[in-house]
């Protein structure tokens, strides 16, 4: 199995290749990793009791984030390396402050794998959610490195878990413990005699924190000037096709404002094209000190960063990805109180299943369900109060994970 693998491995990095030719993210991915072992020795020369964190990409890192952190203030001596596999993460999260040296995740080969550990010394591992890589663990398990696989969540599907993923369950046994997000996965992992810690999930921890941080936006309370606003955070196209046809058709005085995860020129334009012409909105770049906010029923940012700061003027959020299981943050906005939508589609994401079973959130179906439950929260007070109480009750019982973990591994 392990040839199998490897095979599949180089192959995968092979197509990877050809596709890097004309697709820029590939080109990235594999542009990332050329002569890796020799920016890795030259780049953690001085560094000294190393942890390694690896995340596949940019919400990895969220989880992984706090436990850095955490870690650098009670230890600074301490030493992080931090890796990603996909360019959302690396490109956008190459200059984080806490991390002493980041890289790329080489293809994970045994030789790769041998290589990565002799070229820096490292005393601790940590691997976030599903980052499970069977050449590293084994190396890692061999040099008698403790490791984590931290946050970590599993379902019933996965291949773990099928009768022709016997070896695949045999690589949950390496690690030195497995912190899990919920019960349920803890459970699952029990039946198949595969120990495990339920810890929760860290970001709960980060996002509180944040929350408290939050930084006044002075043109942001200014356009929103107390009325019923809904920000679409971390858009696609699916969710601004919805908010645009109910903008249209809605009488009721609300404001909007989409921050997309594409601020590309192209994306941009296309919200506003499905906003149409009867729809008076402008993007935040366009505001001067003598723009008339107040007269404006749709803001549109197109630049990255303010997201975080954004949710505090919202009486709803509608987070986007839930309709291809790809569902953004939903805890950044539940954190401030205020009842958030998503697709119906994030099997991946079992905060979005339990908020809802609480009441802070509200699964979207199509565009008639879309519509008739933002009506409901325009209208009744009750209902939108219940629920924002729902959302921050959510996320103040579940902080703590953050803690459990850096007791356990540090």
């Amino acid at each position: 199995m392990n040839f199998l693998y490897t095979i599949s491995i180089r192959f995968y990095s092979f197509i990877v290749g050809v596709v890097s030719l004309w697709n820029p993210k590939a080109k990235q991915w594999k542009a990332g990793r050329k002569n890796w072992e020799s920016k890795l020795k030259e780049g953690t020369k001085f560094m000294t009791n190393v942890y390694w964190f690896h995340c596949a990409s940019l919400g990895e890192f969220e989880q992984a984030r706090p436990l850095i952190e955490k870690i650098k203030k009670q230890s600074p001596e301490v030493s992080i390396l931090l890796s990603f596999f996909s360019p959302s993460g690396y490109e956008i999260r190459k200059e984080y402050p806490f991390a002493d040296y980041i890289c790329y995740l080489p293809i994970d080969t045994k030789k790769n794998a041998q290589q990565f550990l002799l070229a820096v010394q490292i005393e601790k591992a940590f691997f976030v959610k599903y980052e499970v890589w069977p050449n590293f663990f084994k190396e890692i398990k061999k040099k008698e490195i403790p490791f984590y696989l931290i946050s970590a969540t599993f379902r019933p599907g996965q291949i773990y878990f099928k009768n022709t993923g016997k070896w695949f369950l045999n690589l949950l046994t390496l690690p030195t413990d497995i912190f899990v997000q919920d019960e349920d996965s803890k459970n699952l992992l029990q039946q198949y005699r595969v120990n495990s810690i339920l810890a929760g999930d860290t970001r709960y921890d980060k996002v509180i924190e944040n929350s408290k941080k939050a930084i006044p936006i002075s043109i942001i309370e200014t356009f929103s000037s107390s009325k019923f606003t809904i920000l679409v955070g971390s858009s696609w196209e699916k969710e601004e096709k919805m908010v645009s046809e109910f903008m249209k058709q809605n009488k009721e005085e609300i404001k909007i404002i989409f921050a997309p995860h594409d601020v590309s020129a192209s994306h941009i334009k296309g919200i506003f094209d499905a906003l149409g012409s009867e729809v008076k909105a402008i993007k935040f770049s366009e505001i001067t000190d003598k723009t008339k906010l107040r007269n404006w029923e749709v803001l549109v940012i197109d630049n990255i960063g303010m997201l975080s700061n954004l949710y505090q003027y919202a009486s709803v959020a509608f987070v986007g990805g839930g309709f291809t299981n790809a569902l953004h943050n939903i805890l950044e906005p539940a954190t401030f109180g205020i009842p958030v939508l998503y697709g119906e589609n994030n099997l991946k994401f079992p905060e979005a299943k339990e908020m809802v079973k609480l009441g802070g959130g509200i699964e979207v179906k199509n565009q008639q369900d879309f519509e008739q439950i933002l009506q409901k929260l325009i209208t009744d007070n009750e209902e939108l109060n219940s629920k924002s109480i729902a959302n921050k009750l959510f996320i103040e019982t579940r902080v703590g994970a953050t803690d459990l973990i850096y007791n356990q591994t540090c």
